[in-house]
């Protein structure tokens, strides 16, 4: 069960790894696309991808951080 700070950090990071994504998508299109578009369904789920990461490591390393405390 997720707690109220993950969730928190979960809803924090996410617009900046949607941006990210949107930047990737864009930096895919402009390399291998004829016309140059956003991929919207691509970003999204890169940015989902990264946010999940990155909460996961933060909670992993709270629980170290109690651990060793």
């Amino acid at each position: 069960m997720y707690s109220k700070k993950n969730l928190m950090f979960f809803s924090f990071f996410f617009p900046v790894a949607f941006i990210v994504g949107l930047l990737m998508s864009l930096a895919f299109s402009l390399q291998f696309d004829e016309n140059v578009q956003i991929h919207w369904l691509i970003a999204l789920i890169i940015a989902l991808l990264l946010d999940l990461f990155m909460t996961w490591r933060n909670s992993r390393d709270t629980k170290s951080e109690k651990g060793s405390a």
